[in-house]
C-alpha cells in the first residue's frame, strides 16, 4: 500500500478509498509467486511497480504441456514447492488447490480493473496487473492567481465522477453531484468535457441510457 495512492470519494459525510488494484488478486499473485518459485536458481521474486502497471515475476519450472491459455482455464494445482504450499494451507492463505488464478480474475472484475495479464517464458512466469488510474488521462495543472490548482481540482472530480459510474452505470448527474458533494452545474460541465475527451460516453436515451467509460 505505500506505493497505491487510493481515489477518494465519499458517500454523503463517509470517505471512500479505492485503490488502483484489490488487495485479494495482489496477495494471491504473491502468494503463487512464492509457492511455485524455483529456488534453486537463485533468482529472487521480483515485484515492479510502475505508476501505468504492476510486475509480479519468479523463476519456475512450468509443467510439459502448459501455456498460458492453460492457466487462465481451470487446471489441477501442480505446486513446485509441495512443503511450502502446504504451509499456506495449513495456515489458512490457500484455501483450495488450483484456484489461485480464478481468484486473481474473480478480484480484479469486481474491482473493475483488466483481467491480469500471464507472460510466459523459458524458466520465468511473469503477471501483469493493470491499475484503474490506467485508464484515466493525465490532468494538466495550472495554477491560478489564488494559489490553488485547477488541474488537480478538475481531475479529483473526474475521477470521483468515474468512480461512481463504476459503482453505477445507469447514475444521474443530479446523484453524481450528491455523491461527490458537487454542483450538479459543474457536475454536467465536467461530464461534458469528459465527453469531448473520450473519457465517457453516453449510450441509449434519457431515461434508459447508462455511462460507458472509455
Amino acid at each position: 500500500m505505500k506505493y497505491m495512492k487510493a481515489i477518494i470519494s465519499y458517500d454523503n459525510v463517509t470517505r471512500i478509498e479505492t485503490y488502483p488494484l484489490p488487495k485479494a488478486a495482489v496477495r494471491e499473485a504473491v502468494y503463487n509467486a512464492i509457492i511455485h518459485c524455483n529456488y534453486a536458481a537463485l533468482v529472487p521474486i521480483q515485484i515492479r511497480i510502475h505508476e501505468d502497471a504492476v510486475y509480479i515475476s519468479n523463476d519456475c519450472v512450468f509443467p510439459v504441456g502448459w501455456t498460458v491459455e492453460t492457466l487462465m482455464e481451470r487446471h489441477r494445482s501442480q505446486p513446485y514447492n509441495p512443503n511450502v504450499a502446504n504451509g499456506f494451507f495449513r495456515a489458512g492463505y490457500v484455501e483450495t488447490w488450483g484456484r489461485g488464478i480464478e481468484k486473481i480474475c474473480e478480484a480484479c472484475k469486481e474491482h473493475g480493473v483488466r483481467l491480469p495479464e500471464y507472460t510466459l517464458h523459458m524458466e520465468d512466469i511473469m503477471i501483469k496487473f493493470t491499475p484503474l488510474m490506467d485508464s484515466r488521462k493525465e490532468k494538466k495543472q495550472t495554477v491560478t492567481l489564488d494559489g490553488t490548482l485547477d488541474g488537480t481540482l478538475s481531475g479529483t472530480l473526474e475521477e470521483n465522477i468515474l468512480s461512481a459510474i463504476r459503482k453505477n452505470s445507469k447514475v444521474t448527474q443530479s446523484q453524481i453531484a450528491l455523491e461527490i458533494d458537487c454542483s450538479e452545474r459543474k457536475v454536467k460541465r465536467l461530464m461534458k468535457s469528459m465527453q469531448e475527451k473520450g473519457m465517457i460516453e453516453r449510450v441509449g436515451g434519457r431515461r434508459s441510457g447508462e455511462w460507458v467509460e472509455k
